[in-house]
């Protein structure tokens, strides 16, 4: 096995932070608070220094904080009006990663401009979520920072509660929110894919599927009960899985991790019976390792493309800095143009024309030479395809399953498996990573193939959130957030279901 990545320094561990100057090595929340705090406090100062010299105030700047909209369509005529009567319900369900504020770094989003500060995003960001009035919210990258002075006030003000829950010392986490108006919470839990390796103790041959480096990758897990007495539940679960581009064989573990647990909490709840759906950020494209062995049957849920990706990933030793973490910055919400770095010339890589990259891995991985002292990874990844068999269920994509019926254009069946272009469109790349599933069990399946829009038994797909096409996307520089189209590098997919039926 290769080497493991080493733990990341402990919270206040650093010597510069110990020695009480600078900038410590590894940036936790409670330093990104006092830092945001002494901002704030130079600005109040300033201002009062300002009024007492008599010097006018700045007007605030002109920022358009309207965002694109984009319509529902109606999935094999089951659009319309909601149903809730009958035992049978209609559920808007949004997955979203909101792009966390300490995750942004002006050299990946080198002209975008005011579009980066958060009184600006924050006001879009609020402004689609209110627009698109979802029944139930898998939110990503929500900074813990902005929890209690945001995220938190303004949805209950929207009517919605909600579960918070972060990976160890990160500064953001996940957010799944609910209507109250609609449904009440039964239980929720969390899944830490860094202590979770997936063991099945009712498997004896099996073995424990060791976490390649410690990611702080987590997800969350609710049961809802709806409110009216003639109708039952759902359980809902959001992740957001490792983000390195080498990760694609700690992404396929944590996807069967993932799916083990939404099992087991579901069948905890209420025997298996409530529908359950797992939506979030899988920073993975639909045709690599993660994507196709959720919802894949075995004999058809590899290619050479993605074995070679997988093998080439359980190679990868990862540095130091690398280990967990997704490069977490501090917010330069108050930081003046003249301090910000000029716009470099990054390279861009563009998923779409001549020059298109895969996607968050390595086009052409790095060919694995066997020797006697190691394998090529095959038992580890054996390992994790025998857990994916144990969980004996697939994944529907509610977007692969049907966009293509409503959207055609932009919805590819022989090289996306029906997934649209997009849903990530930053500076440095552009692809699919968001995703809705919903969990077939055996024998309970449709797969959308009674064309009517039902998915599994019990679950049609009456309405998807249109996506773009890449070239909607207007002249570059269109990496987004970009003041006046969109708020996050991410757009939001959003599904309506009706259960019951």
């Amino acid at each position: 096995m290769p080497e493991r990545a080493q733990p990341m320094p402990k919270q206040g561990s650093s010597k510069r932070e110990k020695g009480g100057g600078g900038r410590p090595d590894f940036v936790t929340p409670e330093y990104i608070a006092a830092q945001r705090a002494k901002r704030e406090q130079a600005k109040a100062d300033r201002a009062r220094r300002n009024a007492e010299q008599g010097i006018a105030v700045a007007a605030e700047p002109v920022f358009d904080t309207n965002f694109r909209k984009r319509p529902m369509l109606s999935v094999c005529g089951n659009g319309g009006g909601g149903i809730e009567s009958g035992g049978v319900v209609d559920v808007k369900i949004m997955t979203y990663n909101v792009l966390g504020q300490a995750l942004i770094r002006r050299k990946l989003f080198p002209t975008n401009g005011d579009a980066l500060k958060w009184r600006w995003r924050s006001k879009m960001l609020l402004a689609e979520l209110t627009y698109y009035d979802a029944d139930i919210m898998c939110l990503q990258e929500v900074d813990l920072a902005h929890m209690d002075t945001f995220y938190g006030p303004e949805l209950r003000r929207l009517g919605y509660e909600f579960v918070f829950h972060r990976g160890e010392g990160k500064n953001h986490g996940l957010a799944l929110c609910w209507k109250t108006s609609l449904c009440s919470l039964v239980r929720s839990a969390s899944v830490d894919y860094d202590k979770d390796n997936g063991y099945d103790p009712a498997d004896v041959d099996a073995r424990p599927t060791i976490p390649q480096a410690r990611t702080r990758n987590v997800a969350c897990l609710v049961g809802l009960k709806f409110n009216r007495p003639d109708t039952a539940g759902l359980v809902v679960g959001t992740t957001h899985l490792f983000w390195h581009p080498h990760g694609t064989f700690e992404r396929t573990r944590q996807a069967a991790v993932l799916v083990r647990n939404a099992k087991t909490f579901a069948a905890e709840i209420d025997g298996g019976r409530w529908p359950v759906f797992l939506a979030g950020d899988f920073n993975s494209l639909p045709f690599d390792s993660p994507y196709l062995w959720l919802t894949k049957p075995k004999e058809t849920r590899t290619s050479v493309h993605s074995d070679e990706i997988l093998r080439s990933s359980w190679e990868h030793e990862y540095k130091k800095k690398e280990d967990a973490a997704d490069e977490e910055g501090e917010d330069d919400e108050d930081e003046e143009e003249t301090d910000m770095p000029e716009a470099a010339e990054p390279k861009m890589l563009v998923e779409f024309g001549p020059n298109r990259a895969r996607g968050p891995v390595p086009d052409r991985p790095e060919p694995v030479e066997a020797s006697a002292s190691k394998d090529t990874g095959k038992s580890s990844i054996d390992d994790i395809m025998r857990l994916h068999d144990n969980n004996n269920v697939l994944l529907r994509s509610l977007y692969g399953c049907f966009y293509r019926y409503v959207h055609p254009e932009n919805a590819d069946v022989e090289v996306r498996n029906g997934e649209p272009a997009f849903s990530n469109w930053a500076f440095t790349w552009r692809g699919l990573l968001d995703y809705i599933f919903v969990v077939e069990y055996p024998g309970r399946g449709r797969g959308g193939a009674g064309g009517l829009g039902e998915i599994v038994e019990g679950v049609k797909v009456v309405e998807l959130l249109r996506v773009p096409e890449p070239d909607e996307m207007g002249d570059e520089p269109s990496g987004q957030p970009r003041e006046g189209q969109y708020p996050s590098d991410h757009l939001c997919l959003m599904a309506k279901v009706r259960l019951g039926q």
